[in-house]
């Protein structure tokens, strides 16, 4: 059930993002972006509504502050920056609800077993972990994707991927 995303390449999100007043260039943009930054806004809000809304407010915030990225040929890191800030806000103005895990639901556990261990395994797992496993596992990132959306090194993904397969096997999970 993996997705395969397009290669994101930094000069040509940069020159779309330069140029993001142009109908086109928008369009194309958000047809670039718009799966990724859902899928990074599901991994920190866990809620697909919540996730939609900051998709749409992340491409507010291009769309009206593309003037003040700074030519640093790291456009997605400040893309990714924002997704997460605006998430983040979106979190502290609201109650807890359903996690990531109940929006999964039967879409990937048909038998309710499965996902209830899938729940209780996740529950022994770091939330960094979660989302580097998440985001490889699940929708298909590649690991200096998620290196980029979730600003840390890509040898520091690597080795928190590997542990935590090696933490799973430990589990008897692989």
């Amino acid at each position: 059930m993996q997705t395969k995303w397009p290669n994101l390449d930094n000069a040509s999100i940069e020159k779309l993002l330069l140029n993001i007043t142009n109908e086109e260039d928008f369009h194309t943009l958000y047809l670039l972006l718009k799966a990724p930054i859902y899928a990074y806004s599901l991994a920190i809000l866990k809620n697909k509504d919540d996730a939609l809304d900051n998709v749409h407010d992340v491409f507010i915030t291009l769309y009206h502050e593309s003037r003040t990225y700074e030519r640093k040929n790291k456009p997605l890191q400040w893309i990714f920056t924002i997704t997460k800030n605006k998430a983040i806000s979106k979190i502290r103005k609201r109650k807890p609800n359903n996690s990531l895990l109940e929006d999964i639901g039967t879409n990937v556990f048909p038998k309710e077993e499965d996902l209830l261990f899938f729940k209780g395994l996740m529950e022994k797992l770091k939330e960094e972990e979660k989302m580097i496993l998440l985001l490889h596992l699940l929708w298909g990132f590649k690991h200096r994707e998620i290196a980029t959306i979730l600003n840390l090194n890509l040898q520091t993904v690597l080795s928190k991927y590997h542990r935590t397969i090696k933490k799973l096997k430990e589990m008897e999970v692989f």
